[in-house]
């Protein structure tokens, strides 16, 4: 697992800018040219490695930063809310108008009875 901390990546950049340094005099003694150095797959290799370092930190930045500005979101917050109550628990102060808590209206309890009394239906007269 990757490491989260800015220092750690800080010395794992140091170290490969270290190691690039040393591939590089190994190279210049060989008597390898500018050009043909900059192809050598070892420092090819270190280079992506440090760029790839050099993108975590922007992140292990950036996340800092945003922690940072949370915090202070919430700090500030707190001492809004803390202001209030303070402005709530002042004496002859008026309180700011709280929402009346409705009572839930009670179900109609059923009566247990028979159905309404059955209606009488008039028979038609028969004409003969």
């Amino acid at each position: 697992m990757p490491s989260k901390t800015r220092e750690t990546r800080e010395d794992q950049k140091s170290r490969l800018s270290v190691a690039i340094e040393n591939r590089s005099q190994e190279l210049a003694g060989r008597g390898l040219s500018e050009k043909d150095m900059v192809k050598d797959p070892q420092i090819k290799s270190f280079k992506a490695k440090i760029k790839q370092i050099d993108g975590a930190i922007a992140r292990i930045n950036f996340l800092a930063d945003q922690n940072l500005k949370m915090a202070e979101k919430k700090a500030q917050k707190i001492a809004q809310a803390a202001a209030e109550r303070a402005e709530l628990i002042k004496p002859g102060a008026k309180p700011k108008s709280k929402k009346k808590v409705e009572e839930p209206v009670p179900e109609p309890t059923k009566k247990g009875g028979k159905a309404k009394a059955k209606q009488k239906s008039e028979g038609k007269k028969d004409s003969k």
